[in-house]
C-alpha cells in the first residue's frame, strides 16, 4: 500500500501514542549498522519481493539518499526540499504511517565540481542520520548536525560544523556520515578546506576532541565521502577512516592516532575515496575509487594490530572491477565486492585470492552491501535488488525489482527490510 505524506500529516495531530512496536526489535541505528560493519544478526529476513508485494510504501517530501536509521520503534530518513528546506523525517516501522517531521533548516551543498555530475544524485540530504530509542542525529551537507528527541522531533541541540571548524572545499559537496559511539559521535571531515575528525558529546553536542587530519594528497585526493568504521583490536576499540590517500585509526575516548598507512593513492586527478573500510579477521581493507579509470582503483588489505607506520604490514592489493561507491562486505574470511557496473567479487580476505567475479543484473549500483541470513544484498540504481549467498560459490538467490531510483544503502531489521528511493521509503518484509 502506498501513502502520500503530506494526506497523512493532519492525521499526526491526532496521535497521542506515536510508538507501539515490540521493544525488543533489532536496531539498524546507523550506516550499515551500529559499528558500520553491514552486518544483520537476522536471520527471518525477505529474499523476494516485488511492487506488488511490500509492508508499505510512503512518499517523501523532497530528495534525498540517505540511508534508512531505524529504533525498536521507528524509522528516520533526511531529506531536502526544493526551498532548501533541511527535514529529518520518522515513520512507524509497522505500518509507513508518518510520526513526526521537522524542518531543522536551510542550506545547500558547497560543491566545485560540475552540478551535472552529481546534482541529480546527491544534495545535503546525502548524510545518514543516527538513532536510539531516545534521539537522532542527523548531519547534512551544509554542516549542519543536529539532535532531536526520538519520540517527538524536538530540537535538544545543533551546531554548524562550518562555522565552528571551517569551510568545506571538496568537489562534490560534503556527503560523510558520522558515526557513534556510546556517549560519542564523530564526524569526518575531508575536503581540501577543513580536514579533521571530531568527537562530540552525543548528549550536548559540546567538543570532546579534535585530531586534525592531513595527510600527503594532490588534485581530488584530499576529498573524501567515506563513514568510518568502528572495530575492535586485541579488545579494545578503534574509530577507522579512509581518505587523502591514507587509512588511520583513532582511540575513539582520546583522539590519539593508533596507526596509519599511505597507499590509497590513484594515478588520476579524479582519484578519491567514497566506500568505507570494512575488516574481519584480522584484517582491515580500504578502497579508493578511480572514476573514468576503467574501475581500476584500489583495493588493500593491512594486518591489524601493528602501532605507528604500517605500510609494511600491506598484505595484498587488487585493482579489478573495483567499487566506486559501495563498501565492501568482510565476513567469514571473505570480502564480497560490487562495482558500480554491477561486477561482484569474492576474495579471501588474508590473501586476495579471487574466489569468484560475476556480473549481477543490477545494472550501475552505488548503494553499499548489506548482509543478513547468510546472503548479501546488492541494491542498483534502477530499483533491482539481487540477493547471493555469502560463500565462495556466491549463488543468486533471487531478483527483485521497485521502481524508483535506489542510490542509497537498505537497512536490515528483523524481518523487514527498509529501502529508500530519492523520493519514497519503502519496507519489505517476510
Amino acid at each position: 500500500m502506498k501513502r502520500s505524506y503530506f494526506s497523512l500529516i493532519v492525521a499526526l495531530l491526532m496521535v497521542t501514542s506515536l510508538f507501539v512496536v515490540d521493544v525488543a526489535a533489532e536496531s539498524w541505528g546507523q550506516f550499515r549498522g551500529e559499528s558500520g560493519a553491514g552486518v544483520s544478526s537476522s536471520d527471518n529476513l525477505p529474499t523476494r519481493w516485488g511492487d506488488d508485494k511490500v509492508a508499505w510504501s510512503v512518499d517523501l517530501p523532497g530528495q534525498g539518499n540517505s540511508s534508512p536509521a531505524v529504533n525498536s520503534k521507528a524509522v528516520y530518513v533526511t531529506s531536502q526540499t526544493k526551498d532548501l528546506g533541511l527535514h529529518v523525517l520518522a515513520f512507524s516501522r509497522t505500518d509507513g504511517k508518518p510520526l513526526w517531521a521537522k524542518k531543522v533548516g536551510a542550506g545547500k551543498l558547497a560543491a566545485t565540481g560540475p552540478a551535472n555530475l552529481y546534482a541529480h544524485r546527491h544534495n545535503a540530504a546525502t548524510p545518514s542520520p543516527i538513532v536510539d530509542d531516545s534521539s537522532v542525529w542527523a548531519f547534512f551537507g551544509s554542516g549542519l548536525l543536529v539532535c532531536l528527541d526520538a519520540q517527538t522531533g524536538e530540537l535538544n541541540w545543533e551546531v554548524d560544523m562550518v562555522k565552528e571548524y571551517g569551510a568545506y572545499d571538496i568537489t562534490f559537496g560534503m556527503g560523510a556520515t558520522p558515526r557513534r559511539l556510546g556517549d560519542k559521535i564523530f564526524v569526518t571531515c575531508m575536503t581540501k578546506g577543513a580536514s579533521y575528525v571530531v568527537a562530540l558529546q552525543a548528549r550536548t553536542g559540546q567538543l570532546v576532541w579534535k585530531h586534525d587530519r592531513r595527510f600527503p594528497a594532490k588534485d581530488d585526493g584530499p576529498d573524501a565521502y567515506s563513514t568510518p568504521l568502528l572495530i575492535n583490536v586485541a579488545g579494545k576499540p578503534q574509530l577507522v577512516v579512509t581518505g587523502c590517500d591514507h587509512i588511520n585509526a583513532y582511540d575513539p575516548a582520546t583522539g590519539d592516532q593508533l596507526w596509519y598507512s599511505p597507499g590509497l593513492q590513484i594515478q588520476s586527478p579524479y582519484g578519491r575515496v567514497i566506500a568505507s573500510p570494512v575488516a574481519d579477521s584480522g584484517v582491515v581493507i580500504g578502497t579508493s575509487a578511480n572514476p573514468g579509470g576503467g574501475g581500476l582503483g584500489h583495493i588493500m588489505a593491512w594486518k591489524l594490530g601493528e602501532k605507528g607506520d604500517i605500510q609494511e604490514s600491506v598484505l595484498w592489493r587488487h585493482a579489478k572491477s573495483t567499487p566506486d561507491s559501495s563498501t565492501p562486505i568482510a565476513l567469514n574470511g571473505l570480502l564480497f565486492t560490487l562495482a558500480d557496473n554491477g561486477v561482484a567479487s569474492c576474495l579471501d580476505i588474508k590473501t586476495g585470492e579471487v574466489k569468484w567475479v560475476k556480473r549481477l543484473t543490477t545494472g550501475t549500483s552505488y548503494a553499499s552491501l548489506v548482509t543478513g541470513g547468510g546472503n548479501i544484498y546488492a541494491q542498483g540504481i534502477n530499483g533491482t535488488t539481487v540477493v547471493f549467498r555469502a560463500d565462495t560459490e556466491g549463488k543468486v538467490i533471487t531478483t527483485n525489482k521497485l521502481e524508483g531510483q535506489f542510490y542509497s544503502t537498505p537497512a536490515l531489521s528483523d524481518d523487514t527490510i527498509f529501502l529508500r528511493a530519492y523520493e519514497r521509503l519503502v519496507a519489505v518484509r517476510k
